[in-house]
């Protein structure tokens, strides 16, 4: 299922099936750290003398994750699920700990695509009855609110930057912004702005 789209012919690999393997490997190893009744810490951004990105809140991961995974399998988007399953268990390794009830959530959340592995480690928490029967896990809709949104800057309707900004930032300090960011300054060099037109967290056009 990671192979490719659901509903298009792939050509069959054996090494396909190695970034799957390892990425299964990576879960079942995930078990042996989890802290029983103990939420994760944040990720750690130096291990093994590597440099990683900024470290990432597990809680708000993990909850963008259900939500993705729950809305892929109804839209039979599996390859795209689990690669943002690889993800997030790649940010649990990275974790100084991973929480036991986190952890639970993940293994439900996998079951569909690997029931036996799944249904071993829910057993080996402590768990009577099948992962299969549980309740499936309910994201958090306010943990997964981005603190930064992407906005689009558009001259007469085409685009010619992007800028980040704060999430909910009000339209002024945004058009502030705008015309500072990127080629914009010079693009706007000796012309007239006749209007500009925001779209709250998503896009500003300046109309000349």
């Amino acid at each position: 299922m990671f192979m490719g789209p659901f509903d298009q012919a792939i050509a069959w690999s054996e090494e396909a099936i190695i970034g799957p393997r390892r990425f299964l490997e990576k879960v079942w190893k995930i078990a042996s750290r989890v802290q029983k009744n103990s939420a994760a810490l944040p990720a750690r951004g130096l291990r093994h003398g590597q440099n990683f990105p900024a470290p990432v809140s597990l809680s708000k991961l993990l909850n963008k994750t259900i939500k993705k995974v729950t809305e892929d399998i109804e839209g039979m988007h599996f390859n795209t699920a689990i690669s943002s399953m690889m993800i997030l268990a790649t940010e649990m390794e990275r974790a100084e700990s991973v929480g036991e009830e986190d952890y639970k959530k993940f293994l439900q959340i996998l079951a569909p695509f690997a029931p036996h592995m799944t249904e071993e480690l829910w057993s080996e928490l402590g768990e009577k009855k099948s992962i299969h029967i549980s309740n499936w896990p309910i994201w958090d809709a306010n943990t997964i609110i981005d603190e930064e949104v992407k906005v689009i800057i558009q001259i007469n309707g085409k685009l010619k930057a992007e800028m980040t900004m704060p999430q909910n930032a009000d339209e002024e300090t945004v058009k502030k912004q705008a015309v500072l960011t990127g080629q914009i300054p010079k693009l706007l060099e000796g012309k007239e702005v006749k209007k500009v037109i925001y779209v709250k967290n998503r896009l500003i056009n300046i109309v000349v």
